[in-house]
């Protein structure tokens, strides 16, 4: 294969290797790994093209960046088949998820040793991004509580929504909810 920087990320090859570079500190397969996937034996391959290509462009304008910022890491979750949806999800094999991760289009990611709510402050002031939600943040269970979910739509695929959001538990109702705004847990 070329040099990833000489393949536009809506033209990269839909029968990239495993060990293809997909941007500078990226491998192909770090786009779909999932360890669960592997240890439930499902399928977490690309469906088509466009989600392998929305999943290249994340890559290189969401993980890329954070790793030239912040420092190595490795992403929890890219792109995420309909299968290990419903199995994440625990749901019938008749549901259909509409995760912006099923379109290649999101990841989550934390980072060693960096607080998950400043993670997602700095996406948010340093980076084009539709979603950034701050998810399951407890600075009483440590830095790396929770993780910093990130989604991104390509060029021609819609547009970005610039929503700051945080996954959080509701005082009124004890139960986790999507509220406006990064913030920790109360």
């Amino acid at each position: 294969m070329a040099d990833f920087t000489q393949i536009s990320w809506n033209a990269f090859p839909a029968d990239a290797g495993p060990d293809d570079m997909v941007s500078a500190n990226f491998k192909f397969y770090e786009l779909t790994r999932s360890d669960i996937a592997t240890r439930l034996r499902i399928d977490n391959s690309f469906p088509d093209t466009r989600a392998l290509r929305a999943a290249v462009y994340l890559c290189r304008n969401v993980l890329q960046p954070v790793r030239e910022a912040l420092g190595r890491f490795s992403p929890n979750s890219v792109f995420r088949s309909q299968q290990l949806e419903q199995a994440l999800k625990k749901k019938r094999s008749d549901w259909v998820s509409k995760s912006q991760h099923t379109l290649g289009q999101a990841c989550d990611i934390e980072i060693p040793g960096m607080a998950t709510l400043e993670l997602a402050e700095w996406v948010t002031k340093n980076l084009s991004f539709d979603q950034v939600i701050c998810e399951c943040y407890d600075p009483a269970k440590g830095p790396n509580s929770g993780w910093v979910h990130v989604s991104i739509v390509p060029p021609g695929y819609g547009e970005n929504r610039k929503l700051a959001l945080s996954y959080v538990i509701d005082p009124a109702t004890g139960k986790y909810a999507y509220v406006k705004g990064l913030r920790e847990m109360a």
